[in-house]
């Protein structure tokens, strides 16, 4: 739990806050005796530390754990929920005064030290720390001593939500979406004949009638292409798609994305899947998909600010990566894990069937790296040897098991270009295998175990 850091002994926190803190201490009578016997925030460290400490020794697979005297998967199952809890107390304490950049406060200074927190509060009404911090720690607390259970829900219950919005396998909704694509075929076949828009391979031949024009577009609905080339990239051709259904405040927000340059990209099927015409059975159906394709004022107001959402991915030449990852450039592979890395080719894999509201990597489009040229996003003559150059540095590091291709959207990828991509990787893959026969028992490297496809191309482009 991070704090910016002011004076926080001179910030008062709330009467909610005050609320929340009552109810920690009373639900816990051990954790109030040792905020008020401390003099200070050091000895309400050591008092919160011995006390989970003794709590966790009963429990040797955890202590060992959080030692780390053992580690794994397996280790790990042996856990119990208050184990995690305990551990993440203890993990808060070690490093108490911490201190690091706020990439979602771009760049202040947060930092860590919850505890020191509820003893400001409990000492002196100050700290600062909002209800939400007190609420995390309530929860945490009812972790750490029981009262709060993990409770799996069994399938039925989870069917049960489920079953509260219909299915895409519903009539009524699949006649909703061919009413939509309908519409949206006929606003295309206006704009062609009007030369507002225009592609070399989806025309109409002169003089044939709007049955057959129409006919024509259902058959262009089943071709990838289609979507590609006639996807929507402004605000004012979104809202005429939908039948001009959306309200004056999200065209609002979305002209300012425009104008901020937010890359817009919705492809004519995706579109298709918003209802225009809700019927009381379906009222909200939609939200899921709806929240990818409209932006939101918070986005609007972040873009131009935004840093890579991980700190991990922010990469320098020559430098360790938060992680302390060596890599061979900033923009092909992000590593956050030992055994994990990501590869984003210089291919049309760069862009995606539609563009994510809450993509994770739209720092990238902020920058320019990734984006919706099509054109210009197939491979360099340069990628083969860049390519190589990526596989040497997969095939001499000792611990990665796993490579996931992704962008972007890795089935972006032209066919040839993948099936060039994985070739590669295995045939690097191989020569570790075989590498690994001449080396002695202790200085093996890790074999590749799996290689991933990131893909939302079943969702947003199935064609």
């Amino acid at each position: 739990m991070s704090t910016i850091t002011h004076e926080l002994d001179r910030i008062a926190i709330t009467v909610k806050s005050h609320m929340l803190l009552r109810q920690l201490l009373k639900e816990n009578p051990t954790l109030e005796e040792i905020m008020r016997n401390a003099r200070n925030e050091t000895e309400a460290l050591i008092g919160v530390r011995n006390w989970v400490l003794d709590k966790i020794k009963k429990n040797e697979d955890a202590h060992n754990f959080y030692k780390r005297e053992t580690h794994g998967r397996v280790a790990f199952e042996k856990l119990t929920w208050k184990d995690f809890a305990a551990i993440r107390i203890l993990d808060y304490i070690d490093n108490a005064g911490r201190e690091f950049e706020d990439q979602n406060l771009r760049g202040e200074i947060a930092k860590s030290n919850p505890i020191q927190l509820i003893w400001l509060a409990v000492t002196h009404g100050t700290g600062g720390a909002k209800p939400y911090f007190f609420k995390d720690m309530l929860m945490l607390f009812r972790q750490f001593t029981g009262v709060y259970k993990r409770n799996i829900p069994p399938q039925e219950k989870v069917e049960e939500w489920m079953d509260r919005w219909c299915s895409g396998l519903d009539p009524r909704i699949i006649k909703l979406r061919e009413e939509n694509r309908e519409r949206i075929l006929k606003i295309i076949i206006s704009k062609i004949d009007k030369g507002e828009i225009s592609d070399t391979k989806f025309y109409f031949s002169t003089g044939i009638s709007q049955e057959q024009k129409y006919l024509k577009t259902l058959d262009w609905w089943d071709d990838r292409l289609f979507h590609l080339h006639f996807a929507v990239r402004s605000p004012d051709l979104l809202n005429e798609l939908l039948d001009n259904s959306l309200d004056p405040d999200t065209m609002k927000i979305l002209y300012k994305a425009e104008a901020k340059g937010i890359p817009f990209f919705v492809n004519p099927y995706y579109l298709s899947l918003l209802h225009v015409r809700v019927p009381y059975f379906a009222i909200g159906a939609d939200l899921a998909i709806r929240h990818y394709v409209i932006y939101s004022q918070q986005l609007v107001d972040e873009y131009g600010n935004i840093v890579a959402w991980e700190k991990e991915d922010k990469v320098k030449p020559g430098e360790p990566n938060a992680a302390g990852w060596y890599l061979p450039n900033e923009h092909n592979i992000h590593r956050r894990y030992p055994e994990v890395a990501i590869l984003i080719p210089d291919t049309m894999g760069r862009a995606c069937g539609g563009l994510c509201a809450s993509c994770q990597r739209m720092y990238d489009f902020q920058r320019g790296n990734l984006n919706f040229n099509l054109d210009k996003l197939k491979p360099r003559k340069t990628w083969d040897e860049k390519l190589e150059t990526l596989l040497d540095y997969f095939e001499n590091d000792s611990q990665l098991r796993d490579i996931l291709i992704t962008g972007g959207d890795a089935l972006m990828s032209s066919d040839k270009s993948l099936e060039k991509i994985l070739d590669k990787i295995y045939r690097m893959a191989a020569n570790k295998v075989e590498a690994n026969k001449k080396k002695p028992i202790g200085e093996k490297y890790a074999h590749f175990l799996r290689i991933r496809l990131g893909s939302r191309l079943p969702v947003y482009l199935p064609q």
